[in-house]
């Protein structure tokens, strides 16, 4: 497709546009990412080692909790993200991933509880660290078995990664 626009023409060309590229890097690869990091900040409270020195014991409850809140959220995004592009074969397996994620959000508000010291007057931030392991459990178990649905739909590995040099040269010869 050629347009004219006065002294120069503008060659759109004809491929559609697509933006998979780009979508699998923003709304999916960069989400797995995220997931790893919230899932070592949940477990400690830090991403690096010796990280942790300088935060006190409620700010490290405080990011341990909110990196449990991301990991929940991220993984709905997730899921959202890659739904349409899954093969029907796995569309059940990410059903039930969104159900238990669902069953996880009544209890996410319980994870956690603040008080004030009466003698301080600090605010104190503590965690049902049984509540919380078991949550934790849940999406750590998601978050691994979401990767085979993704894989087969070529959503992380292509199919191949080999290059027929003779079928790009036939295209070519061809004029396509």
């Amino acid at each position: 497709m050629v347009f004219s626009k006065g002294d120069g023409d503008i060659d759109l060309g004809t491929d559609n546009w697509n933006v998979a590229d780009g979508y699998t890097k923003i709304k999916i690869l960069k989400q797995l990412i995220f997931l790893d990091r919230f899932d070592t900040i949940s477990q400690f409270g830090t991403e690096d080692m010796g990280e942790d020195i300088q935060y006190d014991d409620n700010t490290i409850k405080r990011r341990r909790v909110e990196a449990l809140q991301r990991f929940h959220s991220t993984l709905k995004q997730l899921l959202g993200n890659v739904g349409f592009a899954l093969k029907s074969a796995d569309q059940g397996k990410i059903k039930a991933f969104q159900g238990r994620l669902a069953t996880v959000d009544e209890f996410m508000v319980k994870v956690f509880k603040t008080s004030e010291d009466k003698i301080s007057h600090a605010q104190l931030f503590d965690i049902e660290e049984k509540l919380f392991a078991k949550i934790l459990e849940i999406l750590q178990d998601i978050k691994d078995k979401i990767n085979t649905p993704l894989n087969n739909a070529n959503l992380i590995f292509r199919a191949s990664e080999e290059i027929d040099l003779d079928k790009i040269m036939d295209g070519i010869v061809e004029g396509g």
